[in-house]
């Protein structure tokens, strides 16, 4: 097998990143350019909920700058993704529309949960032995512009991943409204990351101890370069950080930028970064950090090539999204035995109809996991299990999956015993393509579960 170029590229909150990789069949793969721009597009997207005409400008200027690079490597293959300044904006349609127009780029508008996966896909490449690390209680922690991600294992199976609304360029848009009208800003800026990740050790963690912590994304490389004395390597630990801590909390931005050559929007980013990960540390009681270098370009790659079967990666990622499912009906008291029995039903049904319905292996996934939640609503209310479910499941992440996939599940769910009315009857805006795929599913999944709701006949 030969080598084959590809590009990954990333419209951020603070920058545009462009990685050129060479894959090599059976060898895995190696960076070979790394491209990155700077700007501050999360800082008034996040408060404004608005992408303005100016930075589409500058937006589409960079990705014509990649473009030219890529015609340099000869690539052809490549990704592009969006990020939560994006995703959060009010105009992203129009943004989206207007990147393709002008580059001829389409842009892959990522849910939270995908992006999280994919950060996490590029940990299985990396020297630390992460099948080893994960067999004790161990969280994965990626700190971005608008959230951090909790992921959590043991004995290396995915148990839960949740999102908090505390990343870098929101703590900081807080600590910048602060600072100036109280006395220990510094204080109420813990105080404020503290309360965020109180919730959810009471409601995630409650006496479960942590092990290990997983850093991945930029800022954890960003602290790594303030302590250069300690020569670290591969971890860090909870005394560090506090070391850390205590050396920068009363630093100018400025000062940090110069005394250790960040830029200054990544000098701004150091403290509320460094919060996070010692308050973290703090209420799990960890006291391990390991330090991954990964990013969402790595992710890109591994994916890929993945896919089109160039590379193999001994973790099950599969099972990883069937295990983010479980958690969440196990949070909703669902019937275990009952829903596995439900799930092995509906998939031997879909096995040995596959020449008829046509569906793929990401269909199937969607039928299992759709399985597994279909009474999840019982936890709300007897009476109407499938509107309540549907509520659910579109308020709960599922690892690994896009926004349009968990509302075809919850769908599927919300239908399971009542009649699927017609397209323009329903409440939720459906292609007709998603719109026969819930159709095809509900009737795979109502026969393993003996359900038999009357459905149109629909042309």
């Amino acid at each position: 097998m030969g080598i084959s170029p590809y590009a990954a590229i990333v419209i951020g909150s603070k920058n545009m990143l462009m990685k050129v990789y060479e894959i090599s069949g059976g060898k895995g793969f190696r960076t070979v350019d790394e491209i990155r721009y700077e700007y501050e597009l999360g800082k008034e997207a996040y408060f404004t909920r608005k992408i303005t005409f100016a930075q589409i400008e500058e937006i589409c200027n960079v990705l014509m700058e990649f473009q030219q690079r890529m015609r340099e490597y000869a690539i052809t293959e490549f990704r592009c993704y969006a990020t939560s300044a994006i995703r959060n904006a009010k105009n992203q349609v129009s943004v989206l529309n207007q990147i393709k127009i002008r580059t001829g780029v389409d842009v892959i508008m990522l849910s939270n949960s995908e992006l999280r996966f994919l950060m996490y896909k590029g940990i299985q490449v990396l020297d630390i032995d992460f099948n080893k690390i994960i067999e004790k209680n161990t969280a994965i922690l990626d700190i971005g512009s608008g959230s951090v991600q909790v992921s959590l294992f043991d004995k290396q199976a995915l148990y839960m991943t949740q999102n908090l609304d505390i990343g870098t360029v929101k703590v900081r848009g807080f600590l910048e409204s602060v600072e100036n009208n109280v006395l220990d800003y510094i204080s109420v800026l813990e105080e404020y990351i503290q309360y965020e990740f109180d919730m959810f050790k009471s409601g995630y963690l409650k006496d479960k101890d942590i092990k290990n912590v997983i850093a991945i994304g930029d800022e954890i490389k960003n602290i790594n370069r303030l302590i250069p004395e300690l020569h670290l390597t591969d971890t860090m630990s909870y005394e560090q950080i506090l070391y850390i801590y205590k050396k920068i909390k009363k630093a100018s931005y400025q000062d940090i930028a110069i005394k250790y050559g960040l830029s200054m929007e990544d000098a701004r980013m150091v403290l509320p970064s460094v919060l996070v990960y010692k308050t973290f540390l703090e209420r799990s009681k960890a006291d391990t950090i390991y330090i991954c270098s990964t990013n969402l370009c790595d992710g890109s790659v591994v994916d890929y090539a993945q896919k089109m079967k160039k590379i193999k990666v001994s973790h099950d990622f599969y099972q990883d999204i069937i295990a983010s499912a479980r958690y969440i009906g196990k949070r909703y008291r669902y019937s275990k035995i009952h829903a596995q029995y439900i799930a092995e039903l509906a998939l031997e049904i879909f096995d040995k109809t596959k020449r008829f319905h046509g569906l793929t292996q990401r269909d199937r996934l969607i039928l299992e996991i759709s399985a597994i939640l279909h009474d999840i609503g019982k936890y709300v209310n007897l009476n109407d299990p499938g509107k309540n479910g549907y509520q659910l499941i579109m308020s709960t992440e599922i690892m690994g999956l896009s926004h349009r996939e968990r509302e075809e599940i919850a769908n599927i769910v919300l239908y399971n015993t009542q009649e699927l009315p017609d397209t323009d009857e329903l409440e939720t805006a459906f292609w007709r393509e998603e719109y026969l795929m819930v159709l095809i599913k509900k009737n795979l999944h109502n026969l393993g579960t003996g359900n038999h709701a009357p459905v149109h006949n629909h042309k």
